[in-house]
């Protein structure tokens, strides 16, 4: 009996101490615990147009030190409190993200970023890596522009998605930095073959999505031809690298894939299609893309 009551005396204190722990961390958060989150990025494919340049970068270069694996935590951190000073400044992301307290968006802002740039300033310092600071204040003039669209509502236009994954891509410029010390032209190359990979990604799928609601929006007719034309400069791009023996051939590849992939989304005219079977057709190109760009670089070297 005295046993029971002891038991059931610990019990209830573990279960006092259980509820404040909660209301504490509820408090904390401002919200509900059953809407908790950490407020990560919901687009899928942008974790892929930051994270594939940077590593890349890093596996062409061939260079592994504790100072990659800091900058890649510098970079996720970087990229993930985005997220929250977007739903700051963008009014319809807001809403779209259910519209959370706007004090724990602050918290979460500030806290990621803080991350990013201690493990920023711990690279500058530790390894004196300076030139990632004309690469990050780069990346904080694109992230302006980006808000200033989004906070006008244009954060689905053309520009703001571009310069968006632009700045994105900017990973790679860092990746190389922070894996050999310096950045040469490879390191510039490598980073500006993703940046236009990513970029004719997204007006691919913008251009898809823009011309299935042309049937009630006619105003939205046209992008085809934009994605067309966006594709072909791709591929002169490309191609004029490839004869002047500045990419192997490889890495040609999964640009042809894309500018068939373009050509193929053309035919389809106003056909519906599913946007999940086109988002992960898009990440399995672009871990091919990734698959080429660093095999046909490490088999040249």
């Amino acid at each position: 009996m005295a046993l029971y009551w002891v038991e059931s005396l610990f019990c209830k204190k573990y279960l006092d101490i259980m509820d404040k722990m909660v209301y504490q961390w509820n408090s904390f958060m401002d919200t509900p615990l059953s809407s908790t989150s950490w407020l990560l990025p919901r687009e899928h494919g942008a974790w892929g147009i930051v994270l594939i340049p940077y590593l890349t970068a890093v596996v062409i270069a061939g260079y592994w030190t504790p100072a990659v694996v800091v900058g890649l935590g510098a970079v996720l951190a970087a990229f993930i409190a985005r997220y929250p000073v977007e739903l700051l400044f963008n009014q319809g992301l807001y809403r779209r993200a259910g519209s959370p307290p706007r004090s724990r968006v602050k918290k979460f802002a500030c806290g990621y970023a803080t991350v990013a740039s201690a493990l920023g300033v711990g690279l500058i310092s530790g390894w004196k890596l300076y030139l990632l600071l004309p690469i990050g204040l780069l990346a904080l003039l694109l992230l302006a522009v980006h808000l200033r669209l989004g906070h006008e509502g244009e954060d689905r236009s053309w520009a703001a998605e571009l310069l968006g994954t632009a700045g994105l891509t900017l990973s790679g410029l860092a990746g190389w930095v922070v894996a050999t010390g310096s950045l040469d032209a490879t390191g510039a190359l490598v980073w500006l073959l993703n940046c236009v990979f990513f970029c004719a990604g997204v007006v691919y799928v913008k251009a898809r999505i823009r011309h299935r609601l042309a049937v009630h929006r006619p105003e939205l007719r046209g992008t085809t031809r934009w994605m067309i034309a966006c594709h072909a400069v791709m591929v002169i791009f490309v191609a004029s690298l490839l004869i002047a023996r500045w990419i192997p051939p490889l890495v040609a590849v999964p640009f042809a894939l894309a500018a068939a992939r373009a050509g193929w989304g053309a035919a389809q005219g106003e056909r519906p299609f599913a946007l999940r079977r086109l988002g992960w057709s898009e990440v399995a190109l672009s871990v091919f893309f990734a698959l080429f760009l660093t095999l046909g670089f490490r088999l040249a070297s």
